[in-house]
């Protein structure tokens, strides 16, 4: 019995063994191919990339065809499990593989109607584009054809593989984008909702600065449990003229601010066949660079907050079949929605309604007690691929804005420059007209003066050539001059970072690539500069207080390294809290989270003392911004010293630090893909942004590019992580130290430069047919 115990442990011991041994042979074999020749079915002809030592491919191809099929194939080479994962969210299908724990999200993405959107794109596309997306996702399925065990782990762990890539699904990766540059509807509901509690006079105290007055009878809405958190984006970009450099020639930067995850979620890769020659960061599932330059232009984008979503109070029949529109009964179109659900019989079915305006969003993205249906730009369908198909080509700022005339969303901010020495500013997308009072509050829908009246014409948005200033700087603040006749939104920061940018413009007299790094890397707080003078008046009397004023007095307002910018960025918490909690309440947290970085709450009644805003409705004295600002100070210190200790212990950056997440990294057992955490400076008001929910970074620069003019190959840039989504690839985290550290590698373009910092040629060659 002892011996027949033995050898069944063994036997189990040995398979298991064995089953570790196959794991690990398969799961090394999946590693991306960096060197050798592939061939490939649906190839013309020989396609040569080069591989330099940060992973990045230099794609050179014969002909258009081969050059986004073989975009195709790289992206999948070392992407597939992203670009999979993105799909499925676009399209509502994650439940499908992660179970009823994705079925919230699913139901929220079909309820936003994505998937329609992609549709209307592809409706759009003309016969040339057709061809080229469908050689780009055949490149992605020829990857997939060379599969046989060597899948990326995840797809192993998860046990199942991915089916074929069409052109709908490179559509519905660029309305995700859009979704995640564009959250308008969250800004109504909570307009909408403070609107209600307080009355809209009061409510318009601390919204944002020059919103109209709401029309009656808002409606009261909450966004649905489940729905996943959308954090507000934000980005940086500046261009200067060569006047304005020691070489004579424009320089270009940028860096957008988004969600940091593993991988990345930019990839950097240069294409180039005899009609065109392109390099920068492209977004795995679309086959184009999305930032970056080519051999005559550079540009740079931030999201712009034009307004291009509308949410409609509807009202139905009785039969619930049927709404109002401008006094005549219309029929809904309904459309049934089938989300299977892993471990689950049977699909979870839901039922989508359509108006002429849009999809009624209630209750899957809204609850609300009347339904609320959603104008989106995305469904009147678009143009952005062949956009970015013609920006990759364009040669002069005619053929730049000639490309961006037909980009419909997400609306960006593009700054521009050429070798010849121009430099120039474009607002893109499709800006719907209609009143501000619509825009802004939800709207009854039947009512005919919240319709959309069509678009801005491209010649009525912003626009500036070689401006006289001989500089163009945008992040997120307001883009329109005074006195702009036409309503684009409301949805801008707070201007601390253009503030500082042109301010540090203004410090130098001629720039280079060395002084953008320094902009691009400062941490100074102009929100600090602006708050901080309230504490003037305060007298700390005991020790801590004592201590707290000042240390915070004497800080020279760099959010770095430190006690002083720990101590200000709790303070600000509960300050925020303090004044607004006691009268927006279950409010409060939907108001701090999407209005703290706008021109709203304290920013607008903070120079005011005497605000009735400062006095606790709670309490039966009145108090004054005095009183809070010390009760505010005071928490935030016995805050720190209950979680981090004493005074001197405190360290903002080890607060503020960040792990780089990989979607299966949650999962105690797969927490190797994660990378982190790690201390980060800044904060949400610092040029370098970080921030995220609470304290921890979860969002910040994605990319920083510098881009010369007068040399492309002096260029530098960084992603956050690195080029590979395997995790046992050298180019999955290699990257991390230098965003960590502000430092960046070599853009290279140049044949010689890419040759001489290769580490290897794949070549892909067509499959001979018999």
């Amino acid at each position: 019995m002892k011996k027949f115990f033995k050898i069944s442990i063994i036997s189990v011991l040995s398979l298991l063994l064995g089953f570790l041994v196959f794991l690990l042979i398969h799961v090394l074999r999946s590693t991306p191919q960096m060197k050798g020749e592939i061939l490939l079915d649906g190839l013309r002809e020989e396609v040569r990339i080069v591989i330099d030592a940060w992973g990045v491919p230099h794609i050179f191809a014969q002909n258009e065809k081969d050059l986004f099929f073989a975009c195709g194939f790289m992206h999948a080479h070392e992407r597939m499990w992203q670009m999979e994962i993105t799909r499925r969210a676009g399209f509502g299908r994650l439940s499908e593989v992660f179970g009823k724990v994705a079925l919230d999200r699913d139901k929220f993405m079909r309820g936003l109607s994505l998937a329609e959107g992609a549709r209307r794109d592809y409706d759009k596309l003309s016969p040339k584009m057709k061809e080229l997306i469908v050689s780009y996702s055949e490149g992605i399925n020829s990857w997939m054809d060379t599969r046989k065990m060597n899948w990326p782990l995840e797809f192993l762990i998860l046990r199942y593989r991915p089916q074929p890539w069409t052109p709908l699904d490179s559509l519905v990766v660029k309305e995700i984008m859009a979704l995640m540059l564009c959250t308008d509807y969250r800004s109504e509901v909570v307009r909408g909702n403070l609107v209600k509690r307080l009355g809209a006079e009061k409510a318009l105290q601390i919204l944002e600065e020059g919103i109209p007055f709401p029309s009656p009878g808002i409606e009261e809405a909450r966004l649905s449990n489940g729905v996943p958190h959308i954090p507000f984006q934000g980005s940086n970009n500046w261009v200067v003229s060569g006047r304005r450099t020691e070489s004579g020639k424009p320089l270009l930067a940028n860096d957008p601010h988004l969600e940091i995850s593993l991988p990345s979620i930019w990839y950097e890769i240069h294409l180039s066949s005899p009609d065109v020659n392109v390099t920068g960061v492209s977004l795995p599932g679309v086959p184009f660079v999305i930032i970056g330059h080519n051999e005559s232009i550079a540009w740079g984008t931030t999201n712009s907050g034009v307004d291009v979503q509308d949410l409609y109070v509807e009202k139905l029949n009785d039969t619930g079949d049927m709404y109002l529109d401008k006094g005549e009964w219309k029929p809904l179109f309904k459309k049934r929605e089938n989300i299977k659900v892993r471990g689950k019989r049977l699909p979870e079915e839901i039922e989508i309604s359509w108006t002429e305006r849009g999809p009624i969003i209630s209750p899957f993205v809204i609850e609300s007690q009347s339904p609320l249906s959603l104008g989106w730009t995305i469904y009147d369908g678009g143009e952005s691929m062949k956009a970015f198909y013609l920006l990759n080509r364009a040669q002069n700022w005619q053929e730049f804005k000639s490309a961006l005339g037909l980009f419909d969303v997400p609306s960006q901010n593009f700054v521009y420059a050429d070798k010849d020495g121009n430099i120039g500013y474009y607002l893109s997308g499709k800006i719907p007209i209609r009143p501000a009072a619509a825009a802004l509050f939800p709207f009854p829908g039947w009512r005919e003066e919240g319709q959309w009246k069509g678009y801005l014409d491209e010649e009525q948005k912003p626009h500036l050539f070689n401006p006289e200033e001989g500089m163009v700087v945008t992040a997120n603040n307001k883009i329109t001059p005074e006195g702009f006749p036409h309503y684009v939104g409301f949805d801008w920061f707070y201007p601390f970072r253009a503030e500082r940018i042109r301010e540090l413009l203004f410090q130098k007299e001629k720039h280079s690539i060395e002084s953008f790094k320094i902009i691009q890397n400062d941490v100074y707080t102009k929100n600090g500069e602006f708050v901080l003078p309230v504490l003037d008046g305060i007298e700390g009397d005991d020790g801590k207080m004592a201590e707290a004023l000042s240390g915070i007095r004497d800080w020279d307002l760099m959010m770095s390294s430190g006690k002083e910018p720990a101590l200000f960025e709790f303070f600000m918490d509960f300050f925020n809290l303090e004044v607004f909690k006691d009268e927006l309440g279950e409010d409060f947290d939907d108001f701090d989270s999407s209005f703290r970085r706008k021109n709203a709450g304290l920013l607008r009644i903070l120079s005011d003392p005497l605000s009735s805003w400062f006095d606790n409705v709670d309490t039966a004295s009145v108090e004054t911004r005095e009183e809070i600002v010390e009760v505010s100070l005071e928490k935030a210190y016995e805050w720190l010293e209950e979680n981090y200790g004493s005074f001197e212990s405190w360290d903002w950056m080890k607060i503020h630090s960040i792990r780089f997440r990989h979607a299966l990294g949650e999962v105690p057992l797969f927490r190797f893909f994660n990378r982190g955490p790690f201390p980060v400076d800044g904060h949400a008001f610092t040029v370098r942004a970080s921030f995220g929910r609470g304290h921890e970074t979860t969002s910040g620069a994605s990319y920083r590019q510098i881009i010369d003019l007068a040399d492309l190959n002096n260029s530098v840039c960084v992603i956050t992580s690195g080029q590979s989504g395997c995790f046992l690839s050298r180019f999955y985290d290699n990257q991390i130290p230098l965003w960590l550290e502000g430092r960046y590698h070599p853009m290279l373009f140049s044949p010689d430069s890419i040759e001489r910092d290769s580490i290897g040629t794949l070549r892909l060659k067509p499959l001979a047919r018999r």
